[in-house]
């Protein structure tokens, strides 16, 4: 097993096509190129059926899927905002790929088993691994991630929403020759391959955990027998001051409870949620997912030196567990991330690099990021979704 990456910000998309495909046919030495994983910035205006066809003229692979996004990562770099490309390649020996494609009417009137396994074509016997990318505004990745999880229960999926357009029609989804502007396109792959993932959402916890003991679908009333919002401004009043101070500007999310059955919780027992709004009235916090009464929560904060600690720490934290490096990676990470979280260029690539060595990564900056938590794929936001490849033998 090999992998490729390479990364161009050429202003013209054929010129900055030909320079990624050069870097990762030196790279894989001769071996043949079976998975390509495209990503471009929305920022160019090209002809993507003819600039597909070219990247399977010079790389043969036997799948290709990406999408565009606000920005994109390889090579070690991450580039927001600008025009590039970035490319991944691995020859997988022994690994079989069924690349797909969904459109919106087909994700609104499918269900879980037959449905997706006709329309994959593999089996969940074969525990498949699998890349997802969607439109976010033609597609509804909850509904898929459901469906998926019911399908192939605990088998793990990384990806991410394209990113950078405004309205439908802006973004761009690849999947072998074909260009998609709406839907979800993806691969699974089964046999010689281990997808290990790290989730950085990048959270600490404040305050102390909480059960619910009333809701209203998004919306979180009471906790503990006392109003949300008042629980909230508790937790907040006894924070020191700089931590107060990101309060202030909106670093405040919410962490459900994955695992009920913990004896205590440690930050990747969390699912992170956006705090949406509140009614003072009512003393109640909307959230960006829906909550029930009895579920446990703790108010969380985020800044940059807890997101770098966190991806480091897991990261660390998957190594000892196999006797064989990863041979690459693909990364999603929100687009609130990179310069707007750290205030410089390249910080989640060359953590991981740092890490885990100078292992190969591409990937692009996502309007949400797929991931597993606690063995269920969800949605998450402002996250770092890395799946970590190697040959299971």
């Amino acid at each position: 097993m090999r992998f490729a990456s390479g990364i161009s910000d050429a202003v013209n998309a054929s010129e900055a096509a030909d320079a990624v495909c050069g870097q990762v046919l030196v790279q894989l030495g001769g071996e043949p190129c079976d998975l390509a994983c495209v990503f471009a910035s929305t920022l160019y205006q090209t002809s993507w059926p003819s600039l597909l066809a070219r990247l399977h003229d010079r790389l043969r692979p036997r799948a290709l899927i990406g999408a565009s996004g606000a920005g994109v990562i390889g090579g070690g770099q991450e580039l927001e905002w600008v025009p590039a490309i970035s490319l991944v390649a691995a020859s997988l020996p022994g690994v079989k790929l069924f690349p797909f494609a969904v459109a919106p009417e087909e994700l609104e009137c499918s269900s879980p088993g037959g449905f997706w396994i006709d329309k994959i074509g593999a089996s969940p016997a074969a525990q498949p691994v699998f890349l997802l990318a969607a439109d976010p505004y033609t597609c509804d990745p909850v509904k898929l991630l459901d469906d998926l999880n019911a399908t192939y229960r605990a088998r793990p999926i990384v990806g991410g929403l394209a990113s950078g357009g405004n309205e439908p029609g802006e973004h761009v989804l690849f999947m072998g020759p074909g260009v998609f502007r709406e839907g979800a396109v993806g691969v699974a792959m089964t046999g010689n391959i281990v997808m290990d993932t790290v989730i950085s959402q990048g959270c600490r916890p404040i305050g102390r955990p909480a059960v619910v003991t009333k809701a209203d679908e998004h919306a979180i009333v009471e906790l503990g027998g006392k109003p949300a919002l008042a629980a909230l401004h508790h937790v907040l009043s006894r924070l020191p001051p700089g931590d107060r101070e990101l309060a202030q500007q909106g670093s405040v999310f919410v962490g459900l409870v994955v695992d009920e059955m913990r004896q205590a919780f440690v930050p990747g027992d969390f699912l992170i949620r956006n705090i949406v709004g509140i009614d003072p009235d009512l003393g109640a916090i909307a959230v960006a997912d829906e909550v029930r009464i009895g579920q446990t929560l703790q108010f969380q904060l985020r800044d940059p030196a807890t997101s770098r600690r966190e991806l480091r720490r897991l990261l660390l934290q998957a190594q000892p567990s196999h006797p064989l490096p990863p041979a690459g990676g693909l990364l999603f990470t929100c687009t609130g991330r990179g310069r707007s979280l750290y205030g410089l260029a390249h910080q989640d690539v060359k953590t991981i690099q740092a890490v885990s060595g100078k292992v190969p990564i591409g990937g692009f900056f996502c309007s949400g990021e797929i991931g597993p938590v606690g063995g269920t794929n969800f949605l998450h936001g402002y996250t770092a979704s890395l799946g970590l490849f190697r040959p299971a033998a």
